[in-house]
Order: C-alpha cells, then structure tokens, then sequence
C-alpha cells in the first residue's frame, strides 16, 4: 500500500474518534475561518480536507446565503461524517485534493484546514490549486510548520534517532512556493498528561503515518523517547496560513 492510501486508511478508520481528540485542530480552523475574505454574494466555495466538518461548519456559519461550498475529502468515511451537515448550500464529494475532478474551477474561494502537510508534492499542488480561483478569488491554507511536535523531535534526538514527524516547512518556504502568497505563523502548545495521551490524540484523528522510510521503534526505545516527553507535557503545534489571492480579470 503506497503513502497515499496509508494516509487515507488511517484517517477513515479514524472518523468516528476524530472530533473528540481534535483540538488543534479546532484552533486551527478558528484562525482560518476568522481570516475569511469578503465574498460575493453568490460564492462559489471549494474546500479540500475537510475531515469531520469543523471547517466546514465554520464555512457555512459566515458564507452568503447565495453562496455554494463543495466540501472534499480523500476518505470517504471523512465525506459521510460531513454530509450528516444539513445546509442546502453543501454538495460533498471525495477527492484527492491533488488530483482534482475535471472541470473544476472559477472558485471564489478555495480553503483547506490541516490537509496540506499531507501532500505528496505540495508546491506543485498549490500552483494547480491557484489555477482553479476565479479572477479576484482567494487560496487560504493552513497547514503544520517547522516547530510542529518539537518535543517528540528532541526526545528523539536525545536517544541519537530521527522521529517519524515529516519535515514541515520554515513560513518563508512555504510563501516561496507560490507567487504572491503571504504565510502568517501561529504557534501554541496543547497540553497532554503524557506522551501516551499525545499518541493516543493522534491515533484519534488518524495522523499516525509518519515521514516515508521511517522505520518503527523498538519497544524499549519508544518507552525511552515517551519517558523523555515527560508527565505532564506540552506539544508545539506550529500552524502556518497561507493567502493568496488571484489578479483580477
């Protein structure tokens, strides 16, 4: 099974725990829905990752009542668990954010919450995504930046290993990767008793597959890198949104 399908498996098996464990990524979504852009009064809306709806649902508290959002996930779990929304502005479809349908396109406003860091080639995808915004239409992404789980990186180090967290992008990087764009950082801590409750948050929203090649740890080594983390302990979360807004016509 390639990445891909690991990462999609991962996160169906995950959908009916998601909501429970998935503070950061309730702020995360805050922060995006707060840097909406005014819209005009028939948007046509696309979003890519939307999980459980917790964009989604942000989405449909501040679009127009004219307004259309299609909500898009890998999993199709995921796109069940968001279709139980009742709003007649809401059409839902699996979908590979990196592979969009055919015929996609003049979006008022493409917006995806925490999927990005999921791509397999994301510079590529967000130019492909831009192409797809009407004129005057907006790309607003958040996604995990460089700081995200420093503390299990530091654990690991501290036994001489490489932790399974891929390597998420500087904000500067993630600008340069599509022209035009500003990247604006927010970094917080979520609190957990231990590591055991970290990983277990994490199996809870389905965001256990790690970096590709990384190779399990041993029993003894896994309990060394936790007993490292520490009792009670706080994770970095480093959400990193990206804006980018078409030229107009």
């Amino acid at each position: 099974m390639d990445r891909k399908r690991r990462v999609e498996a991962a996160f169906s098996a995950a959908a009916a725990t998601y909501d429970s464990a998935a503070l950061a990524q309730a702020r995360a979504a805050d922060l995006l829905a707060a840097a909406l852009p005014a819209l005009p009064p028939t948007a046509r809306v696309l979003e890519l990752g939307c999980g459980t709806g917790l964009l989604t649902r942000r989405l449909l508290e501040r679009l127009p009542t004219g307004a259309s959002l299609l909500a898009t996930d890998l999993s199709p779990a995921m796109v069940e668990a968001t279709a139980r929304l009742d709003d007649p502005r809401l059409t839902i479809l699996a979908m590979d954010a990196e592979r969009p349908a055919p015929g996609l396109g003049g979006f008022d406003l493409i917006a995806s919450s925490l999927a990005a860091q999921w791509f397999d080639d994301l510079g590529a995808t967000l130019t492909r995504l831009a192409g797809l915004l009407a004129p005057g239409g907006s790309l607003l992404l958040a996604t995990l930046g460089s700081a995200t789980f420093k503390e299990w990186r530091v654990a690991h180090a501290a036994q001489g290993l490489l932790s399974g967290v891929p390597d998420y992008p500087e904000a500067d990087a993630l600008a340069a990767l599509l022209p035009g764009a500003t990247v604006e950082r927010h970094v917080f801590t979520q609190d957990y008793a231990d590591a055991r409750a970290f990983l277990a948050a994490l199996d809870a929203i389905g965001a256990r597959t790690p970096r590709p090649g990384h190779r399990p740890l041993t029993p003894g080594r896994l309990r060394r890198i936790m007993a490292g983390l520490g009792s009670p302990c706080a994770v970095t979360w480093d959400i990193l949104l990206l804006s980018h807004t078409r030229s107009p016509a």
